[in-house]
């Protein structure tokens, strides 16, 4: 259960929106160290965690006149935190089955030529898949196969269920085996085997 908005945080975020950049200020100084280790666990990338929090205290400010916190500001910040942390990570990891024969670049010897368009246009199909996932659940499936965390992870994280958790990972691997389903068997078991 979500924490409601404190009176403190109330006033902070009345105080900015009138323009007082010293509510910013108190704000960022009660946060800051929270929400960069709250991006670091996602990103594992301190330099980068501090970056993405300062971006996301730069629009607090750009945005304070249409900002509604109905939750408490910390779970508000914490999840634009992880919001951002998630999308850093999908511009820097793209779907790999970790093994070289489904590198394009460099393919294995053993398989030939129409297998290898097959493991690409598979490798196609299911970043397509995976990009066309609802908001929620791409997140939750992103951190679950790329990161590799537990169902418990994940909603500790997220500040979810790990009822949620199951029910969104069920609903993207149905989505990712339904756009790989007319692949062959062989490329089938392998995505068994390296993703499922």
């Amino acid at each position: 259960m979500l924490q409601p908005i404190s009176i403190e945080e109330k006033e902070w975020l009345q105080s900015m929106k009138a323009g007082d950049e010293s509510a910013l200020q108190k704000i960022f100084k009660h946060y800051y160290k929270y929400l960069v280790v709250t991006g670091y666990n996602i990103t594992g990338d301190n330099e980068k965690a501090k970056d993405l929090v300062q971006d996301v205290f730069f629009e607090l400010w750009k945005k304070r006149e249409q900002i509604e916190v109905q939750t408490s500001l910390k779970a508000y910040l914490r999840r634009a935190v992880v919001n951002r942390s998630l999308n850093y990570i999908k511009t820097q990891k793209r779907f790999d089955f970790g093994d070289e024969n489904f590198d394009a670049q460099t393919p294995d010897k053993t398989f030939s030529a129409q297998k290898n368009l097959e493991a690409q246009d598979l490798k196609v199909a299911l970043n397509t898949a995976i990009d066309s996932l609802p908001a929620k659940c791409k997140a939750i499936f992103m951190l679950s196969r790329y990161e590799k965390l537990s169902h418990k992870e994940i909603a500790v994280k997220l500040d979810i269920s790990t009822k949620t958790i199951e029910n969104q990972i069920t609903k993207a691997l149905k989505i990712v085996r339904t756009a790989v389903e007319k692949y062959n068997i062989l490329s089938l078991l392998l995505l068994l085997i390296a993703y499922l």
